[in-house]
């Protein structure tokens, strides 16, 4: 559709300077808004709740009826210059954030569908509303209103169970029918139905055709209709729903009703505004063989009392990944899922938007846990963070450690020298890169990364370097 403007915004991309740091090529949809329009888009992305703060923080796709504009919302790791590349991305994406919604312990609820509580029971995913236009179009082909088309000169088949008048003969028993009725059902186009559920085909096109689906999909001759004007075309659709009874054309009649404005589909969505649990549930399906990685809440003891009194907290990782390896014996890897983009200056020495020391005593607290509970275990401790790498599925970048320059001041207060620097060689996490797109497709196809690969490439590899 010529009149639906795709529009790239990069995620974590400052309200005023939206559509963000971009290739030029990117821009141009924003650039052909109009004024009036970009305010409008800004002021819909923020009720919908795209923004945290002051940044842009969806990733997926969205389609904003009043601007007739889809939005892109892509990850801040992706840094491709092709627009194509981008919606192959994005649309695989969707995919996992479809197949994470039912399925995940993460909380989904709130991601796929317009930020309106009374829609929230009636729909999982509202994205599935142009799916199913096109689906219906495929099979169906366009709307057209069923028409019984009644004679009474008793030609054709008569339906001797219906007439408008019978009597009884004079000489003989057997009624005379008068006026016998013949009834035919036939299909005619809607003169106004038709039109609209063409124009509709054709915007729905506009948003899949995009991400690679329905590309073949001959669509028909829409006419140019105004947004403004769809919601006329309600009472008419909920006219003619109180006159139909076939299945497909009442949900074909309730899917034009909520395009027109009125049902929870007006605005389509798919995606997450919240892209780290959808990193972490995909490396935790590969990567992560335990489902339930949450603990018990601890106990505590008062004293003299040998009743326990029940805290909440949680100490144990999100994703785990235990076996035995046939030589070495049983092994324990503890992974967590980052949404950093570190920026390495191997120049100053320097490595930016990166974990804080807050995650990594985390991390190091979860090792002296676990190996507490599971001394024979060898194990390993990383952090898993999104990174396009070409062929490899992860590489290994480095370690990270915590800094404990602040304790001098700690030893002034005491008056006591330092202790000698140096820590355990357990005191550290290991950093690896992760590519994002191998990762999501291993997660549609159920692969699972091998107990060799984890022995071999996190378990030696934590050890080998301690």
């Amino acid at each position: 559709m010529s009149n639906i403007t795709i529009v790239f915004i990069k995620e974590l991309t400052d309200l005023r300077d939206l559509p963000g740091d971009i290739p030029p090529e990117l821009k141009r949809g924003w650039e052909t808004l109009p004024d009036d329009l970009r305010q409008l888009l800004k002021a819909d992305l923020i009720e919908q709740g795209f923004f945290k703060a002051s940044s842009f923080s969806f990733v997926g796709i969205y389609y904003c009826l009043a601007a007739q504009t889809a939005v892109i919302g892509f990850p801040k790791y992706l840094t491709a210059a092709s627009a194509s590349q981008i919606l192959n991305h994005v649309s695989l994406i969707c995919r996992v954030a479809a197949r994470a919604a039912p399925e995940s312990a993460l909380n989904f609820n709130d991601q796929f569908h317009p930020s309106h509580s009374q829609c929230a029971s009636h729909i999982s995913n509202p994205y599935d509303l142009a799916v199913f236009f096109l689906r219906d179009y495929a099979e169906n082909g366009l709307y057209t209103e069923r028409m019984r088309q009644v004679r009474t000169d008793g030609v054709g088949q008569r339906s001797w169970t219906q007439t408008m008048r019978r009597t009884k003969p004079v000489f003989d028993r057997v009624p005379i029918y008068l006026r016998p009725i013949t009834i035919k059902s036939t299909k005619k186009p809607s003169s106004i139905l038709t039109p609209l559920h063409a124009y509709v085909v054709n915007q729905c096109a506009g948003l899949l055709q995009p991400l690679g689906l329905f590309e073949n999909l001959t669509l028909p001759d829409g006419p140019d209709v105004k947004q403004t004007d769809l919601f006329r075309y309600i009472p008419i659709i909920s006219s003619k729903m109180s006159q139909t009874f076939s299945d497909r054309e009442s949900r074909l009649l309730r899917a034009l009703r909520s395009w027109c404005g009125e049902g929870p589909y007006n605005q389509t969505r798919l995606g997450v505004t919240s892209f780290e649990h959808l990193w972490e549930y995909a490396t935790k399906e590969y990567f992560g063989n335990i489902r339930n990685t949450r603990s018990s809440p601890p106990k505590y003891y008062l004293d003299g009392s040998s009743t326990a009194c029940v805290g909440s907290g949680e100490a144990i990782p999100d994703i785990l990944n235990a076996g035995v390896n046939s030589s070495k014996g049983p092994f324990l890897a503890i992974f967590d899922a980052k949404y950093y983009c570190p920026i390495f200056d191997p120049e100053a020495c320097r490595v930016y938007a990166a974990p804080l020391n807050s995650d990594i005593a985390k991390q190091i607290q979860y090792y002296y846990s676990l190996k507490g509970q599971y001394p024979s275990a060898q194990m390993s401790n990383a952090f898993l963070m999104p990174a396009p790498l070409g062929p490899k599925m992860y590489r290994y970048i480095g370690y990270a450690v915590p800094n404990t320059d602040w304790h001098e001041d700690i030893a002034l207060k005491l008056a006591l020298p330092n202790a000698p620097a140096g820590s355990s060689a357990a005191d550290c996490v290991m950093i690896y890169q992760v590519d994002p797109e191998q990762l999501f497709h291993a997660c549609l196809n159920n692969v699972h990364i091998s107990d060799e690969d984890v022995f071999t490439d996190f378990i030696q590899m934590f050890n080998k370097k301690n």
